[in-house]
């Protein structure tokens, strides 16, 4: 299809405006039309691409970039593709949407087909990824984009097509959806795209609940924060249990959250306020040295960067970077990543219907693993049982029937990592090894209470059932990981001893 048949087509669909590349031999149409109420800048374009930055009123978002991609075909040529990607990367830092035929698969396990994907072409494709900082969008519907309409063995289905979006996309219209959609006239999907600004507010769509309490590992820096917790912390009189230790814990989370607002307060905000005052005060000393106004405020920005370090890290789940490392982007751009793939868009139910209503999806999963999890009542354990033979010794029983001891309590805490996902209760491990000379004796003789004979506290044993992706792009319960996250105490008690 040339140019100017393009363009027709362009009056026929009845769009205004429109900007075409004409095709390369018999692939690599790129044909870009917008109604008129969208504004577009037409930034480059060539056969591969066709750039532009635009602004919608309807999506909300005052400016932002789009680029239509077409993939080398031939992987030999291939690279020449991934460096005009990182050159348009280099060219504007606006938020970045990039879609179209890529050519190429992220992971081997997108490809179907007898012949597998050779390492390397794959690995050019995910460092290309990398290095613009792109996301991937996921995808709803079909798994593959591309299907060869071979028969047997001769049969390849591959996702060439995708959508990539860049952090600063995500941050701005994170609620973006993509959907596979086959095609009768063509050997590919189409990609429908639903641009959708981060909902802010309680809609029908998506519910928004209150948000949970989160022990931020970062407020440790605080000068008042020891104090504040030792003056907070009150596990009762006489000797605790563990729900006298929950219940200390829940106060101690409901003054904590109190002080973050009013005492620590944003991080985010305040580095923006630092900046913006140390930029006004070095204006007004350029010909002379710093003044020890200046000093402070650069002092007060270093330490608010690291408390934004820590924070981005906690969120990241990255452990293996040392502390003090300016890694905050990469914390960053690592959970807006998880956070994007682990997001449940569209399940199937159990008879073939998509479903993408929030509150259905919950009504799915509830369902699912309250089936799953039910007890049988009809099971007689001991027609098994009593075909086991007896391997414990009565020597090996007196070892198993010994006491728990407190050094191995603080050893089973001192085991987790101080930076884990929080526990329902909100509190990390980090908090109690920090605080440990303040909790040691309450939490010890609680956990031992109960280890050595006492009851379990319902608040301790509360858990939150987390649903982990074993695929790309699931879209069946069945191909979800549940992982139970529960409290600190909780897991301290099932650890001693291991």
């Amino acid at each position: 299809m040339n140019k100017e048949r393009a363009l027709r087509l362009k009056q026929k669909l009845g769009f205004p405006n429109g900007e075409a590349v004409s095709s390369d031999g018999l692939s690599g149409d790129l044909l870009l039309l917008w109604r008129g109420d969208v504004t577009m800048a037409v930034q480059s374009l060539s056969k591969s691409h066709i750039d532009v930055v635009l602004s919608c009123a309807a999506v909300g978002v005052r400016e932002w970039r789009l680029t239509g991609f077409y993939g080398e075909p031939r992987r030999e040529l291939r690279k020449n593709s991934w460096f005009l990607l990182r050159f348009l990367r280099a060219q504007l830092d606006v938020p970045w949407l990039c879609l179209g035929d890529f050519n190429e698969v992220l992971s081997p396990d997108e490809h179907f087909g007898e012949n597998e994907r050779e390492h390397w072409q794959i690995a050019a494709f995910q460092e290309v990824v990398q290095d613009c900082r792109f996301v991937d969008l996921g995808f709803s519907g079909l798994p593959f984009t591309w299907d060869n309409r071979q028969e047997g063995n001769r049969n390849v289905k591959v996702p060439l097509d995708r959508a990539l979006g860049d952090h600063n996309f995500l941050d701005l219209l994170a609620d973006s959806s993509v959907k596979h959609v086959p095609l009768a006239e063509s050997n590919h999907c189409a990609l429908v795209i639903h641009i959708q600004k981060r909902e802010q507010t309680t809609s029908p769509r998506r519910r928004r609940r209150g948000r949970c309490f989160r022990y931020e590992n970062m407020s440790q820096r605080h000068e008042d924060h020891v104090d504040f917790v030792q003056q907070t912390w009150d596990p009762g009189r006489g000797v605790p249990d563990l729900k006298d230790i929950a219940t200390s814990l829940a106060k101690m989370q409901s003054s904590l959250s109190a002080w973050d607002k009013e005492v620590f307060g944003s991080v985010k905000r305040k580095i923006a306020s630092l900046k913006q005052e140390l930029e006004a005060e070095r204006t007004n000393t350029l010909y002379r040295g710093p003044t020890a106004h200046e000093k402070e405020l650069m002092n007060q920005l270093s330490e608010s960067v690291a408390r934004e370090e820590i924070m981005e890290r906690q969120r990241s789940r990255v452990e293996w970077l040392r502390d003090g490392d300016r890694n905050t982007g990469y914390f960053q751009a690592k959970a807006k990543a998880r956070a994007r793939s682990n997001r449940i868009q569209a399940l199937k139910s159990s008879d073939g219907e998509l479903v993408c209503d929030q509150t259905r999806l919950e009504e799915l999963a509830n369902n699912f693993y309250q089936d799953l999890f039910m007890a049988q009542t009809d099971l007689e354990p001991e027609l098994v049982c009593q075909h086991v033979p007896r391997k414990v010794s009565e020597a090996m029983c007196d070892i198993l029937e010994q006491p728990f001891l407190p050094e191995e309590v603080e050893k089973a805490l001192f085991q987790m990592g101080p930076s884990k996902v929080p526990r329902p209760d909100g509190f990390t491990a980090g908090f109690f090894q920090r605080h440990w000379a303040l909790v040691k004796e309450s939490v010890i003789s609680a956990v031992l209470g109960f280890l050595n004979g006492g009851d379990m506290s319902n608040e301790v044993n509360k858990t939150v059932l987390v649903l982990i992706p074993k695929v790309s792009n699931p879209q069946e319960l069945t191909q979800f990981r549940p992982i139970a996250l529960c409290n600190v105490l909780y897991k301290i008690c099932s650890k001693t001893g291991e």
